[in-house]
């Protein structure tokens, strides 16, 4: 499958870059960063789905209405987790990826 096979060829390159921002490298190097940007529609949160596979609201219209960062980190000594804030006023963290599209509606 071709994902799987791209999975094998990029894997090597995340892991690096993680194992780059364990060590503080990060604070003097600026290490990739993806930024999706996007008219209304046009794929955005599928893509970030893509890369993470964690899943976000579905819709017509306006339905991921604010910024979302999302940080991916592929430890897999560490259980998943999350943590979901927005505007300093609501704060939520669980470890379950299912509650992913509860809690950004919720935001």
């Amino acid at each position: 499958m071709f994902q799987d096979q791209l999975a094998e060829k990029v894997r090597p390159f995340i892991d690096l870059i993680d194992y780059m921002r364990s060590i503080g490298i990060d604070k003097e190097l600026p290490l990739p960063t993806i930024a999706v940007v996007g008219d209304q529609s046009s794929g955005k949160s599928s893509v970030l789905e893509t890369l993470s596979g964690v899943a976000l609201p579905r819709g017509t219209g306006i339905v991921t209405r604010c910024p979302l960062l999302l940080k991916l980190c592929n430890d897999r000594t560490v259980k998943w987790e999350a943590v979901i804030s927005y505007g300093g006023k609501f704060r939520c963290e669980f470890d379950e990826p299912s509650e992913v599209v509860r809690y950004v509606e919720q935001g």
